[in-house]
């Protein structure tokens, strides 16, 4: 009986060896995260005029896009109103072939690309008349995905980072994503530390607004919050994120814990004015106010009071561009300065895209109570985002009009 059982075993793994072998290889093409299609010469919104399937210039047939340009986030040679050609591959596999039609999205058009009309966001190359997107998912939704990372078990982030999305949705034309602290990466909870809800889908961010404190994430939930930023992808941090992490001394994360902090934000978690004491915003300079996250901030000579005590987070690298100083009020540390920087921006290297980062040592849920700190948060989101224009006096408007009732501190 073992014998039968044997020689059947044999004669299965010979067919399918077989089978496989007669099977045409083809590798598969996945999707490239956003941190690649960020590294396009040409980013652009566009409207589909006209499609034609057509030879060339790829072996066979393609699909070619007439477009008008909508916006221009990078892309030499093309201005708004303008029109392009765009190139795709047709990319049918025969029958019996293993691989993949590659993914292009939920398009209505041919071979699972923009239909006539459609509005898209392109990541492309080649020249400012023949533009060929990324394969196989250059062309993407045109509404920049940013994902809000609410993992602080302190300042009520849970609250502030929603409310801060749903302030800054419309004006941006965002699609915005919440992932909060949780013990099994779908339920939230406050005081969880090792996982984040949803944490898939950061990988798929075109931004990523943080808010975390002391978080000892598992290795999975780690690398998709690590991963895109490690890549470019831009990033605004609120307060406690130069201490996201808090590893015990025996974990091979140890090193995060100042790492973090030092690496995007330019400062680790040093120390604070004890929590007794207030942040008064200064006034900034002339050449600050005229950055995009300042444009139309009010703050008066005598400066903004708020709740947050402040932090200091001196000595800061050189590519880091300081907008807002912060003095203490009652400070609890009469032996340190009084006067730091609270907001600032820096570009790290990656690519032919700089990452854009932006960080506040602000961020009590006080804070979020005055009307300026909230337009502040949201051009911060603005900004990394690369869609500073899209926030006009209405908004501002708006944004100081919010309703937001402040939660107390845990």
């Amino acid at each position: 009986m073992l014998l039968r059982f044997s020689k059947s075993l044999v004669l299965a793994v010979s067919a399918l060896t077989a089978l496989a072998s007669s099977v045409p290889a083809h590798a598969e093409k996945m999707p490239s995260p956003k941190s690649v299609l960020r590294q396009e010469p040409f980013i652009l919104e566009v409207t589909v005029l006209s499609v034609e399937e057509k030879p060339g210039p790829h072996a066979g047939s393609s699909v070619w896009h007439r477009v008008r340009i909508d916006r221009v986030e990078r892309g030499d040679g093309l201005k708004v109103g303008d029109e392009s050609a765009v190139v795709s591959r047709v990319y049918d596999n025969p029958p019996g072939t293993a691989g993949t039609n590659g993914h292009r999205g939920d398009w209505r058009g041919p071979n699972g690309l923009p239909a006539k009309g459609d509005r898209a966001r392109l990541f492309a190359s080649g020249s400012a008349t023949t533009l060929q997107p990324h394969f196989t998912n250059g062309w993407q939704p045109v509404a920049p995905r940013v994902a809000f990372v609410a993992a602080d078990d302190e300042y009520r982030s849970e609250i502030t980072m929603p409310f801060l999305a749903e302030l800054v949705a419309k004006p941006l034309g965002i699609a915005a994503s919440t992932h909060l602290a949780s013990d099994d990466g779908t339920t939230p909870k406050v005081e969880a530390k090792t996982q984040l809800t949803d944490a898939r889908a950061l990988g798929a961010a075109d931004a990523i607004v943080a808010f975390m404190r002391f978080e000892q994430l598992g290795d999975s939930a780690r690398r998709e919050f690590l991963e895109p930023l490690d890549h470019g992808v831009p990033l605004v941090a609120f307060r406690t994120s130069t201490h996201a992490f808090a590893y015990p001394a025996e974990s091979p994360e140890h090193a995060l814990n100042d790492g973090f902090g030092a690496k995007f934000i330019g400062s680790p978690w040093r120390f604070h004015h004890g929590h007794s004491s207030r942040t008064r915003v200064l006034a900034p300079t002339a050449e600050a106010a005229k950055h995009p996250i300042l444009a139309g901030v009010a703050i008066p000579p005598e400066g903004i009071v708020v709740p947050s005590w402040l932090y200091h987070v001196e000595p800061l690298p050189a590519d880091c561009t300081v907008l807002l100083w912060g003095e203490a009020i009652d400070s609890e540390r009469k032996d340190a300065p009084q006067k730091q920087p609270i907001l600032w921006v820096r570009n790290l290297a990656h690519g032919s895209a700089p990452q854009r980062i932006a960080y506040t040592s602000l961020g009590h849920p006080g804070d979020f109570a005055n009307a300026e700190f909230r337009v502040i948060a949201a051009q911060m989101v603005a900004f990394v985002a690369g869609r500073s224009e899209a926030i006009d006096d209405a908004d501002r408007a708006a944004i100081r009009a919010a309703a937001f009732s402040p939660p107390s501190t845990r």
